[in-house]
């Protein structure tokens, strides 16, 4: 069984294919804005490398977000339009949940994504069960938030290498979706419904 993961949250455009749950071959490229001119070219190289077709693939995992607007929309667009077009199932994972699930830790732990004004956050206990949230903060309420759980520096979670292998575990407690059903999480519309 042939599984494609798509990650184009952030300046980095990632692409995984597993076999059986293994990963098999990845592709990652530092994009910064270009997202739409080179995810669809590294699903066709990695495709290639590998000797399959996408009418081998049997599933399709997408990061949906919170990440940068376009690309969150590149990507979740490409998932979509695979999984319609081949018939599979698709399954969402956020990236908050990505970045929770490639920190190993012994503490409570919060995965963050930062704009201008705010944080798009999600608190996880060392298990990567989600305590709180996901939530937008602005910077000042988010600064305030981690003092009153006392919260350091090391248990805030930007940046890090993904786990692949615990990502797909985690894709396997996902409920399936047609992928109508796929919708991306924007930060600023997360902060337009906290205001209201």
């Amino acid at each position: 069984m042939y599984s494609l993961f798509i990650d184009t949250h952030d300046k980095n455009i990632i692409e995984v294919l597993y076999k059986n749950g293994k990963v098999l071959d990845k592709i990652l490229r530092l994009s910064e804005r270009n997202h739409s001119d080179y995810t669809m070219p590294m699903l066709d190289e990695i495709l290639k490398r590998n000797k399959i077709k996408p009418h081998d693939l049997n599933e399709i995992l997408i990061c949906n977000g919170p990440g940068s607007f376009t690309g969150v929309r590149i990507g979740v667009t490409i998932a979509k339009t695979l999984a319609y077009t081949l018939n599979i199932p698709i399954k969402t994972i956020s990236s908050l949940d990505c970045l929770a699930l490639s920190t190993k830790t012994d503490k409570i732990k919060i995965s963050i994504i930062k704009d201008v004004k705010g944080v798009f956050a999600a608190l996880y206990k060392n298990d990567n069960t989600i305590i709180d949230g996901p939530f937008y903060k602005d910077n000042k309420s988010f600064q305030d938030y981690i003092a009153s759980k006392g919260i350091t520096k090391t248990q805030i979670i930007e940046e890090t290498d993904y786990d692949y292998d615990a990502i797909y575990e985690a894709f396997n407690n996902i409920k399936e979706k047609v992928s109508h059903e796929v919708n991306p999480l924007y930060i600023k519309i997360i902060e337009a419904l906290k205001n209201d």
